[in-house]
């Protein structure tokens, strides 16, 4: 799975090239600073800090991250999750369902959306949904991968995240991803939105705390 995050990564490095922006706000020196703050267990989930390559983390702009395993002790579950942060011109773009496909994934369908009830007051969370499939003549390989933007509290998926997110100082980008045995499998079967139900309320707290029902642009 380390490998998957890793094509995530390298995904926004031409971009970062290209854009020749290097200049981290105090702002989003403190976004990165509360990435630490996400705790590794989660109920019954119990995570373990993954490491990425710093070149690839600072071509792409990204001035914070956190990649962790998590596995369910109950039942053994796992997920990895990949947080990153930075300017939104950076994080907004190179989308997996894109990234993926030019490493050698197919993308079984088309993206789709999918929401996470919330148990509060605040809106469900929207998520992209992907499942790619990577070719092989011994086994296929599968990945679900969900993921969101988030630059004040709500996790969304605009049709142009680039454009949404623009007037903000920091955006935030969340990916979920799992190895199904099938391309069968339902999302609704997946613990990735059982386990979001979980980290999202979470990622309010220590991300964004009183600020996340909105804050100035």
């Amino acid at each position: 799975m380390t490998i998957a995050l890793a094509l995530v990564i390298s995904a926004g490095v031409v971009h970062g090239r290209w854009t020749h922006r290097w200049t981290v706000s105090h702002a989003i020196e403190d976004a990165a600073a509360r990435l630490d703050r996400v705790p590794l267990t989660l109920g019954d989930w119990q995570g373990e800090p993954m490491e990425l390559d710093r070149k690839q983390l600072a071509l792409g702009e990204i001035a914070g991250y956190i990649a962790r395993r998590y596995v369910n002790r109950l039942n053994q579950d796992t997920v990895t999750v990949l947080l990153v942060c930075g300017s939104p011109g950076p994080i907004s773009v190179h989308t997996p369902d894109v990234c993926y496909v030019g490493a050698g994934f197919e993308l079984s369908g088309e993206a789709g959306l999918f929401s996470v009830p919330r148990e509060s007051s605040f809106p469900r969370a929207e998520f992209r949904n992907a499942l790619l499939q990577k070719p092989s003549v011994h086994w296929p390989t599968y990945l679900r991968i969900l993921w969101s933007w988030s630059a004040v509290g709500p996790w969304e998926v605009p049709d142009n995240p680039r454009l949404a997110f623009a007037s903000r100082q920091v955006l935030y980008k969340l990916y979920v991803i799992r190895q199904p045995t099938s391309a069968d499998e339902p999302v609704e079967d997946d613990p990735s939105p059982r386990f979001l139900r979980i980290l999202l309320p979470e990622l309010e707290r220590v991300l964004f705390g009183s600020t996340s029902r909105g804050s100035p642009k």
